[in-house]
């Protein structure tokens, strides 16, 4: 019985090519076993995929279906970064003052063109009850982003320990402002509101 409860989750790896970021990215998908109702299905996307096998993500989601909690099925999908994750995390269109996150709006393509098609075809998925992005650091930055600027795709953003300090100038600059040179809060202060939208942040902090 233990064993059969330990067994929640399966776990697989596939590696799609992408046309966007011209080269092959690796997805770790976390599968829910024995769904009653598929309808009730969520998805949960998560960058820095690579991380999460060390962070003991699948004992931490079977711990979570085996409590007492009422837990709704949730299909987690886990992103690997590649060799160039300073360049295709970061803020669509609006690359730091080193040009880092250039490739932001190509990885934005990849997650809603690729990634999220590939998803539905592979696993006979036609909808989703939500959809909800999650990152770290960098990753979490990105996440954001993503959500923010296809609001009607998604309901839920979870940012742990996000690079808010985006900047799009130097905070050595003699001219620097912290309060107007930070990308990703200017973009939300100029955008319209998305009431729908649910936040979930997270910092933690080095002793």
């Amino acid at each position: 019985m233990e064993t059969e409860k330990a067994q929640r989750i399966l776990v697989e790896t596939n590696e799609i090519e992408s046309a966007f970021l011209n080269r092959d990215v690796k997805v770790d998908f976390y599968l829910p076993k024995n769904v009653a109702d598929p309808s009730q299905l969520s998805l949960l996307l998560i960058n820095d995929g690579q991380d999460l096998e060390k962070m003991g993500f699948e004992q931490v989601l079977n711990n979570f279906i085996t409590s007492s909690y009422q837990v709704a099925p949730l299909l987690c999908v886990a992103i690997h970064c590649g060799a160039n994750r300073k360049l295709e995390y970061g803020v669509a269109g609006f690359p730091d003052y080193l040009d880092r996150g250039n490739r932001a709006d190509l990885y934005t393509r990849f997650v809603l063109q690729e990634l999220l098609p590939f998803i539905h075809k592979t696993y006979c998925i036609t909808s989703f009850k939500e959809k909800a992005f999650a990152g770290f650091s960098l990753g979490g930055l990105m996440a954001l982003d993503i959500v923010w600027n296809h609001a009607p795709e998604f309901s839920k953003v979870g940012v742990f320990s996000g690079s808010f300090w985006w900047r799009d100038k130097d905070d050595k600059a003699a001219d620097y402002n912290n309060d107007k040179n930070r990308i990703i809060i200017n973009k939300i202060r100029s955008s319209r509101k998305k009431p729908h939208l649910q936040y979930w942040f997270y910092a933690g902090y080095a002793q």
